[in-house]
């Protein structure tokens, strides 16, 4: 079945957005490399717990009438994980 164009439409648009989800993505885990490197120097924890709590809770204020808690954190978790296994 052919797809309308509107759909068609909506989903190049959202391709376009991933894109720049994962270009955003690399330059994330690239300052994450750098900061794991700085971290192995002093000898601090990768897994800082306070400041995933602080990003969640501002990200929450900013985006909860778009987004459920659960939605943001989800995504998040993810790349909390992400970033950690970058940093080792």
């Amino acid at each position: 079945m052919k797809m309308p164009k509107e759909i068609n439409t909506k989903r190049n648009q959202i391709d376009e957005i991933d894109l720049k989800l994962m270009d955003l993505l690399v330059k994330r885990m690239k300052l994450s490399s750098q900061i794991g490197k700085i971290k192995k120097s002093l000898n601090i924890r990768f897994k800082d717990i306070e400041r995933e709590k602080l990003i969640l809770r501002n990200l929450k204020e900013r985006y909860l009438e778009h987004l459920s808690e659960d939605e943001i954190a989800s995504f998040f978790k993810t790349i909390f994980d992400l970033s950690i296994k970058k940093q080792k």
